[in-house]
């Protein structure tokens, strides 16, 4: 019984495959199919590349989202209207702000003295509306006399 198991062993599949492995020599193989490619030395400068590329890609989509997203914070404009000196340390000021309708802004006043010296300063909300521009006004303490006041810029909250 052991002789009739040997047979079957060398008729298997992974015999017949050892056994023809020893025919054909690496010589047979590169005549055949050619010679394998020498492997690139280029392996970590690709890398590289896909690092600043994949960098790339993350800078203009955040600029994409921050900056030509639905309101961007350049499609608000604040103008001075007037303002009023009430006492040394109280100026009332008017301004103007337009923004796309339904947008709540925040904006940062300034009040300033004849040496362009911060003497006064508020934060306040813009409410939305349903109009683009609207008028406001703002009573803001100082430390000193002004003798400008301005909106020193505007932001989305």
């Amino acid at each position: 019984m052991s002789a009739e198991r040997e047979t079957v062993a060398a008729s298997t599949p992974a015999a017949d495959l050892a056994d023809r492995a020893d025919l054909v020599d690496r010589a047979d193989l590169v005549d055949r199919y050619g010679a394998r490619a020498p492997r690139s030395e280029k392996k970590p400068e690709r890398w590289i590349w896909m690092v600043v590329g994949i960098f790339v890609i993350a800078v203009v989509a955040f600029w994409a989202t921050t900056t030509v997203g639905p309101v961007s914070s350049s499609a608000i404009r604040a103008d001075t209207v007037r303002f009023s000196i009430l006492d040394d340390a109280n100026v009332s000021f008017d301004y103007r702000i337009t923004a796309p309708a339904g947008t709540e802004v925040t904006c940062a006043i300034e009040i300033r003295d004849e040496q362009q010296a911060v003497v006064g300063w508020d934060v306040v909300d813009v409410p939305p509306t349903d109009e683009a521009s609207q008028v406001l006004n703002a009573q803001v303490r100082t430390t000193k006399a002004g003798t400008t006041a301005l909106v020193k810029e505007c932001w989305l909250p």
